[in-house]
């Protein structure tokens, strides 16, 4: 499939359309690898399956095309930890190159979970223990004239309308400094609790910002 037809069908946009195989491939990338999307995206041809997805035992990646699958051994390769993982036992009797599972065809499939998935392997989050609500960041740009910004700020209302009453939600700004800003409130009106502030002429490592934004990461 072409880069753009793939995008215009599932809404995402990588900046490379090969993901490496190896550590070795990975660190010899100049630009990192990184990955667009649309949350809560229309998709007219989305595959629904009454399943609980295969994860990763390390990173908690669900099992997808960019797998790398060994056919011989009955396992697969998470594309972020590049752990290899063994197929639970009704995939391994069934699964060949002829006879793949829907989470191995198409790129975007839906879960209907008979309950709520169990969060083993999720950061930050002990087994046994129900997921966490969802988490949003939306990236702003605001050196943008007059115009442009007030029709940004109608799209940030309409987005965060159709986000989940649950979700966490926070709005990142950048122009000459970076701004994080956590919102607060749940019904029509949005207030922000606070704004983190960051000078665009300082370097920051991923220890100060974490410190910085405790909630992130509890």
């Amino acid at each position: 499939m072409d880069v753009h037809e793939h995008e215009a069908a599932t809404g995402c946009r990588f900046s490379w359309n090969v993901w490496p195989a190896t550590r070795a491939e990975a660190q010899k990338i100049e630009l990192p690898l990184g990955c667009m999307f649309t949350p809560l995206r229309d998709c007219t041809s989305l595959q629904l399956v009454e399943y609980e997805p295969v994860r990763c035992r390390v990173s908690g990646c669900i099992l997808n095309p960019f797998c790398a699958i060994d056919f011989r051994s009955k396992q697969w390769t998470c594309p972020f930890s590049l752990q290899r993982n063994a197929f639970p036992n009704h995939y391994a009797m069934h699964i060949s190159e002829q006879n793949l599972p829907a989470e191995l065809l198409y790129p975007t499939i839906e879960y209907i979970l008979p309950q709520p998935m169990p969060a083993a392997n999720a950061p930050g989050v002990s087994a046994g223990e129900s997921l966490p609500p969802p988490l949003f960041f939306l990236v702003v740009d605001t050196c943008v004239i007059e115009e442009e910004l007030d029709q940004l700020r109608d799209s940030l209302m309409q987005a965060l309308a159709l986000m989940p009453s649950d979700a966490m939600v926070g709005i990142i700004t950048y122009g000459a400094m970076a701004m994080l800003h956590e919102l607060g409130g749940g019904s029509e009106n949005v207030d922000v609790m606070k704004a983190h502030v960051f000078r665009g002429n300082k370097e920051l490592t991923s220890t100060q910002v974490r410190h910085t934004n405790k909630y992130i990461y509890n």
